[in-house]
């Protein structure tokens, strides 16, 4: 008979069930261990079952964690329904409660037993000497174990010999704990002295310990001028009396500094006395400077204490206080203060002097005011513009010293001017080249943050679409517009904004794009290397734009000498000449058409033939690495170009199609009127800086031809102006 799956599964889970609940989870009976158990003794617990369908498993454990049978006195006796604890010297450490828990697949039950043991006191923790501070705390600690609980006594000792000693109790000031630890707070001198603990529990002899407690007394001030005063020329005289442990150390500070003798004028002295030192500050021939608060800061091994007298020098008065600027505008700002304080004198009137920051000394401007007034208002200021503010008091005597310096900055407003010798060029047929100087900086009205460069195709009823260029610290500032159309004239406009807004925008500036693109960088190998000579042979990279003129090829020695030589464009190789033996050199080589140069192809690193010559020393013979021999070189840079013409390649294809699809003219700009340009973060244009950005043709050495020109010939784009 089969049997379906549906049908078994529900029978096999009924079954289950039914035989889970006809089982009896366990049930312990009850254990004790023995009453008056001493140390030493056996004792043993039976964990039987009450009750329970078997099989049953048994655990032990001692204060809730499993029992660890690390000692040989203590052993398990196993059986099916019960489980025997036994200790067969039981110790002081066997003191615990112990657990018995019994499960089985019904479920489970525990039963705890707590075994002690008579014993006579003993020392958890020795009581020990104990210093502490008069006015704190101390703690004198008596840990004593046992069984019963002994009764733990403190004494403390009296009279002279120490001898006789009065019972501690819990009163005003001191406790005793139930661990035995005494706690003494608010220590004075009389707390000092020797104190025993006594613990005894009726089982064997009590145990007691003496141990002495040390107050010791921190520095304290006594009497102190607060306020003192001096005229100009007079001695002050500046008293700090101060009682305390010896020794006591005393020094004295003004104003935060510290005093260091010898000082100027200043001299300082200390009489003892019984209780504590006499402390004084003399200073003579006193100046206004000298007026400020004095700190009197005394320190022993048990704790330190400061006080402070100012002195007050009958002087002009001092500068005003709480000097602040609040209510900054564009171009006004509030300043408000507070009168000085211990002036000899009335004030006659306040000055006010600010000026604004800047790397030029700005001019200082003075203004004054009568003593009643605690504000004023700064006018006529330069938006965006740190400027610094103080003020000083005048009275009879003559005009105190000014404030601290307090720094505000005026709000920005948008700058007020143009970039100016806006210039713009053409880069390639899909790119132009924008340069321009920073406005005025008088015009900034803050802090410029950066420049909008706007443009769009002339005559476009569209508007402007803007670039940002963050500013930089160069004197000129730079950047390209890509992905334009080729041949196409586009109107170029510069602003720049800080944290305001935008300033006003240059004049627009018209500029076409070119109708070709300079060559991509030949694809460059090695044909030949012998100790004097490195032959190379390139293959160009054809771009259809325009055919290559002319090549210039550029080595570099490894004392980083740099040459050029220059090839027509129809020749493929050339032919190194008059070279150093077994010297490392870099080469490699850029291609020219009517638009201009193009990119440099990746470096090639040979090394000739030969030994290296070193002046004064024979040569030594090393065989030349096999990754700097020919046959290994050739390959490499074979394989690195054919990954790069390929990535090339797919890009000039790409840009190809985009060229063609929005080209509806053809445009033809003249030679001469081409400037190349990238700035030096277009690493991978690293070849079209302006100071490599057209060489001296092979054929016409003083700059004649279409080819023949310097950068003397340049023409360049100026702000206002139009070009055809």
């Amino acid at each position: 008979m089969a049997w379906n799956v549906c049908e078994v599964v529900p029978i096999f889970f009924t079954f289950f069930i039914t035989f889970v609940m006809s089982m009896d989870p366990p049930t312990i009976q009850p254990f004790n261990f023995p009453p008056n158990v001493e140390l030493g003794s056996q004792g043993r617990l039976v964990c039987g079952l009450q009750k329970g369908t078997l099989p049953v498993n048994f655990l032990w454990k001692k204060n809730d964690k499993e029992i660890s049978f690390s000692r040989d006195s203590i052993q398990l006796i196993h059986h099916e329904s019960f489980l025997v604890l036994e200790i067969r010297e039981i110790a002081v450490s066997d003191i615990a409660n112990y657990t018995c828990i019994a499960r089985n697949s019904a479920g489970e039950d525990s039963y705890v037993a707590q075994l002690l043991v008579k014993a006579p006191p003993f020392w958890k923790e020795q009581p020990k000497d104990t210093e502490a501070v008069h006015g704190q705390s101390a703690s004198l600690h008596c840990g004593i174990g046992g069984y019963p609980r002994p009764k733990i006594t403190w004494k403390k000792a009296y009279g002279t010999q120490s001898k006789d000693f009065l019972v501690v109790h819990n009163e005003y000031k001191k406790t005793i704990l139930e661990n035995g630890t005494l706690v003494i707070d608010s220590l004075k001198e009389a707390d000092e002295g020797v104190y025993t603990c006594e613990a005894e529990n009726g089982v064997g002899e009590g145990i007691q310990a003496t141990v002495r407690l040390s107050v010791h007394a921190p520095p304290t001030v006594t009497s102190v001028k607060r306020r003192t005063s001096a005229k100009r020329g007079e001695t002050a005289v500046i008293e700090c009396e101060i009682t305390g442990e010896q020794p006591l150390l005393v020094s004295w500070e003004k104003d935060g500094t510290k005093l260091t003798m010898p000082f100027t004028r200043f001299e300082t002295y200390e009489e003892a006395n019984g209780k504590g030192v006499k402390a004084t500050l003399l200073i003579s021939n006193v100046q206004r400077r000298d007026q400020g608060n004095y700190l009197c800061s005394v320190q022993n091994d048990y704790g330190s204490v400061k006080d402070v007298t100012a002195l007050t020098v009958q002087e002009p008065p001092e500068s005003p206080s709480d000097v602040k600027v609040i209510s900054v505008n564009s171009r006004s700002a509030q300043v408000i203060w507070g009168a000085p304080s211990g002036i000899s004198t009335s004030i006659k009137q306040f000055v006010i002097m600010f000026w604004k920051n800047s790397k030029v000394s700005g001019k200082l401007h003075q203004v004054s005011l009568t003593s009643t007034e605690t504000s004023t208002l700064l006018r006529d200021l330069q938006p965006g513009n740190e400027y610094t503010v103080q003020l000083l008091a005048e009275n009879d005597v003559g005009r105190g010293d000014p404030s601290d310096p307090v720094t505000f900055e005026t709000k920005e407003e948008e700058p007020e001017a143009p970039p100016v010798d806006v210039e713009v060029e053409a880069a390639d047929s899909h790119t132009l080249q924008i340069s321009w100087k920073p406005p005025p900086t008088d015009t900034w009205n803050g802090q410029l943050k950066g420049y909008h460069v706007g443009y769009k195709v002339e005559g476009s009823a569209s508007q402007l679409a803007y670039e940002t260029v963050i500013k930089t610290n160069l004197r000129e500032e730079k950047t390209l517009l890509r992905n334009l159309r080729p041949s196409t004239r586009y109107s170029v406009a510069v602003n720049a904004f800080n944290s305001a807004g935008d300033g006003p925008a240059s004049e627009e500036i018209v500029t076409s794009t070119l109708n070709g693109d300079p060559p991509q960088s030949p694809e460059v190998k090695v044909k030949n290397v012998s100790q004097t000579s490195v032959t190379i042979m390139w293959s160009p990279r054809v771009n259809s734009d325009a055919s290559v003129e002319q090549y210039v090829l550029e080595y570099v020695d490894t004392d980083q000498n740099k040459q050029e030589f220059h090839a027509p464009g129809s020749h493929k190789e050339y032919c190194i000449e008059g070279l150093e033996s077994g010297q490392r050199y870099s080469i490699r080589v850029a291609a020219y058409n009517m638009f201009g140069r193009g990119d440099f192809s990746p470096s090639l690193v040979v090394i000739t033939e030969g030994n290296a010559r070193v002046p004064g020393y024979e040569p030594i013979v090393h065989e030349t690495p096999f990754y700097f021999r020919l046959y290994f070189v050739i390959p490499v840079v074979a394989s690195v170009t054919v990954i790069l013409c390929v990535i090339v390649v797919a890009w000039a294809c790409l840009k190809r199609a985009h060229y063609i699809e929005g080209r509806k003219a053809q445009l033809y700009v003249s030679y001469q009127q081409r400037l190349t340009y990238v700035p030096p973060s277009e690493i991978s244009r690293d070849s079209r800086a302006v100071d490599a950005a057209y060489d001296i043709p092979w054929d016409v050495p003083n700059g004649g031809g279409s080819m023949g020109r310097d950068r003397s010939s340049y023409v360049k784009l100026k702000q206002g102006q139009n070009y055809v």
